[in-house]
């Protein structure tokens, strides 16, 4: 998880400013380390050298921070690995994936609702069908791109006219459908469209739809799209299509209806001042996952600030700065949301939701290869790691080199950054000790201004690199000096012709109007 800490940039220097020597000594205690963790530390050198390294980074306490935090869970994953503590068994892979498994309660139990309050009457979709104001449509498109030029629409033209042929001497429309047609969402699906009121689609396509009777088929239809042949399914093979389209809208009606119920039965209330707390807690997550300050409450239990913390490091990083630059009002309604969804696995809880074996053994097997993956690129698969025999210092030791080369490599775009589980991270911070010193970080960003200042003035200082003089050196051709003299000069090969443009790819709908 990515963390990114106060900026103290601006607050450390003015009390340099004026304070004494005892108070110089108080905060440069750290300025050679910038992190701890565990037996293991990143000096405010090593850190600078990282951020003046690094391409696109801009020497920063922000950047500082976030390095200094990616280090802590990397070099806290690395000493678990050497010592044998990486969570393998079932009760510890559990506190890994908690998140998925959270996920998929939830999802049983919102079905197991959708189940109980989605069953329609007999003949609902039968009615759905006569009542015409939603229609279900098949069709085949032989596609033609936009200025295409008359023999393109000439081959596509014959295609529909074959096809349209075979049609009408009983061929099946579903098969052709699935066959032929070069819309690749309807073909999936065996040319049916999904269900939509008159008006959906493109005027000349919608039109030629809603003229035809039940079980009729239209002739060839051109669009903007290219050619399309057009049926409307009888009752008995619309209803199946018309069935699911109730159930999606009264699972969008039902889901709004039991959040906002949940809402008033369990008394939500966000606690004044939540998104400010919600704001700091982004900011120094490692403080606010102990605090029990209250943020939303509701009948018998709250939502601490702990809580919340808990719930948006296992968020991914870009839902995380989208929180940090949200409103107020985005706030609340985020701990209301939030709250909603606390109640909604409590719930499932009471009614004995659980996940199956399959999916337990997926969330295993998953974690499992992530955990393998990180250790191959990072070298934690050294022999030396897992030998009990040797004393556990010696183990800390290579962790701590393959923790170095693996950063040289991230730094020289040799590798990439692959991220731990979040959970994962929490844990193993939970089951071991670190620190972030902003002396330290301050120190480094210091070092590394000024490592780019001096890369920056011997670029400016060589200026820019000039040509060496002469033509390229051609195998078998003697320089310019060697030349004899009145020679001819070789000629210069001709510059190679530009590589044409890829076409463009697009993923429209076949026959859904622009904007829709």
């Amino acid at each position: 998880m990515r963390r990114i800490g106060l900026t103290l940039g601006v607050l450390i220097p003015a009390l340099f400013a004026v304070a004494c020597n005892s108070f110089r000594d108080l905060f440069s205690a750290h300025a050679d380390v910038a992190a701890e963790a565990g037996s293991q530390q990143l000096t405010s050198e090593r850190l600078a050298q990282v951020m003046s390294s690094a391409k696109g980074i801009k020497p920063s306490h922000e950047t500082g921070n976030f390095v200094s935090n990616v280090w802590i869970d990397y070099s806290l994953f690395a000493q678990a690995a050497a010592n044998g503590k990486l969570p393998f068994d079932s009760a510890g892979i559990a506190q890994v994936v908690w998140p998925e498994v959270a996920e998929l309660r939830g999802s049983h139990w919102h079905d197991t609702l959708m189940a109980r309050r989605s069953n329609f009457p007999p003949g609902a979709a039968d009615s759905i069908y006569k009542a015409d104001q939603v229609r279900v449509l098949q069709h085949i498109l032989f596609r033609v791109p936009p200025n295409a030029v008359p023999e393109v629409r000439k081959v596509a033209r014959k295609k529909a006219e074959s096809t349209l042929s075979r049609l009408k001497r009983g061929a099946d429309f579903s098969t052709l459908a699935a066959q032929l047609s070069e819309d690749p969402g309807s073909r999936m699906e065996r040319g049916f469209l999904p269900p939509s009121p008159k008006g959906k689609f493109v005027t000349a396509f919608d039109s030629a739809g809603w003229a035809l009777p039940p079980g009729a088929m239209s002739g060839i239809v051109e669009t903007p799209f290219g050619y399309h042949i057009i049926k409307r399914p009888n009752q008995d093979a619309a209803r199946e299509r018309l069935t699911s389209y109730l159930a999606e809208g009264a699972g969008t009606r039902l889901d709004s209806i039991y959040m906002d119920s949940l809402a008033l039965t369990k008394k939500i209330k966000v606690a004044r001042g939540a998104p400010a707390a919600m704001r700091a807690a982004g900011e120094d997550p490692d403080a606010a996952r102990r605090s029990t300050k209250t943020l939303v409450s509701f009948k018998d239990g709250k939502l601490t600030v702990g809580e919340f913390v808990r719930w948006i490091q296992a968020l991914p990083p870009q839902y995380i700065s989208q929180l940090k630059q949200a409103n107020d009002t985005m706030l609340t309604q985020f701990a209301k949301i939030l709250t909603q969804n606390v109640l909604l696995l409590k719930q499932a809880d009471s009614a004995k939701i659980n996940i199956t074996p399959e999916e337990w053994q997926g969330l295993q097997a998953r974690y499992r290869s992530q955990i393998d993956t990180l250790r191959g690129e990072m070298g934690l698969n050294d022999s030396t790691l897992g030998d009990s025999s040797v004393a556990a210092a010696e183990r800390n030791k290579v962790a701590a080199l393959k923790l170095e080369e693996y950063f040289d490599r991230l730094v020289g775009g040799k590798a990439r950054l692959r991220p731990l589980p979040s959970a994962l991270a929490t844990l193993l911070r939970d089951r071991s000790t670190y620190r972030i010193h902003d002396a330290g970080i301050n120190r480094a960003v210091e070092l590394a201004q000024v490592e780019s200042r001096k890369t920056d003035s011997t670029k400016a200082s060589n200026g820019p690199i000039q040509p060496a003089p002469g033509p390229a050196p051609i195998p078998g051709v003697r320089s310019d000096t060697a030349r004899a003299k009145g020679a001819p000069a070789p000629k210069s090969p001709p510059s190679p012709k530009a590589a044409p443009k890829a076409p463009a790819v697009t993923h429209d709908t076949a026959t859904a109007k622009t904007g829709n």
